[in-house]
């Protein structure tokens, strides 16, 4: 169904290609949560690309979830990637709880990346340099310390660098969201309110080139990295299982999500909203 506000589309998941790892800690439980409810909530978000593909932007577990239910298509909100007003790039932080010494020595030792200290200042908002030496995190400490982490490389083998941090402590991920400009107020804030935690990485953004081309050179990011804010995002459609069913094809099952969609009202907010799940 594509109106002037959302298009959304029943698409075969042979035909979407992710750009991240599958977070199990959240993909299992999703699975018992759609075996329970029998329905998909929200659609996952895709582009389309040149070729007939789509491109997973957002729904990484739900997506995976549909996989391991043997299910072969997913209900999508189809994205225009080069609408810079349509899309917003950003990133998200990870937070976790490790020894600050440990990991640093991980950092430096097993990962081999050049690690120094740096100030708050240096926290905000950025991008990587696809090419020789530079930054690839910024690693900040509940007791104030920050660090600041880089590598050589081209952009493939830092997304490869990037997996193998992660890796450090994928099973405890916290995520959250900084300002595009914070001080030390605002990163003492994500510490209180997640007190379990005493480390933080704070990524770079993305481009949607960078990102494309990571997928189609068949690289994956970590799970839960890059972040797409979207401006008129469907929530609630509450597409049932059913609708997937394998016997149907993929024009039956879009007629039938049409008649669905039809007979709902939506309303469409412009403004920032506070979603209470």
């Amino acid at each position: 169904m594509k109106t002037d506000i959302f298009h959304l589309q029943i698409i075969p998941i042979a035909d979407i290609l992710v750009h991240e790892e599958f977070d199990e800690s959240r993909a299992y439980p999703l699975v018992e949560r759609l075996k329970k409810e029998k329905q998909l909530v929200n659609p996952i978000l895709v582009a389309s690309l040149t070729d007939g593909k789509f491109l997973q932007l957002d729904g990484m577990n739900r997506f995976s979830a549909f996989k391991i239910l043997g299910l072969k298509s997913i209900v999508c909100q189809i994205i225009d990637y080069n609408d810079q007003e349509e899309v917003e790039l950003s990133s998200w932080s990870h937070l976790f709880k490790a020894s600050k010494d440990e990991f640093l020595a991980f950092l430096s030792q097993k990962c081999g990346f050049i690690v120094k200290q740096g100030n708050i200042d240096q926290v905000g908002h950025r991008y990587i340099k696809e090419e020789g030496m530079g930054r690839l995190i910024t690693l900040c400490c509940s007791d104030g310390g920050v660090y600041l982490v880089s590598t050589n490389g081209n952009l493939l083998e830092k997304i490869d660098k990037l997996n193998q941090l992660v890796s450090y402590y994928k099973e405890k991920i916290v995520r959250d969201v900084l300002p595009p400009h914070p001080n030390a107020a605002d990163i003492d804030v994500l510490f209180r309110e997640h007190p379990q935690n005493n480390m933080m990485i704070v990524f770079p953004t993305f481009t949607r080139h960078q990102i494309v081309e990571i997928v189609k050179k068949n690289k994956l990011f970590p799970a839960g990295v890059t972040r797409h804010i979207i401006r008129r995002r469907c929530l609630n459609v509450h597409a049932p299982l059913s609708l997937f069913d394998k016997k149907k094809s993929i024009g039956e099952q879009n007629k039938e999500l049409e008649s669905m969609l039809l007979k709902r009202s939506f309303r469409l907010y412009e403004e920032p909203t506070i979603y209470f799940e």
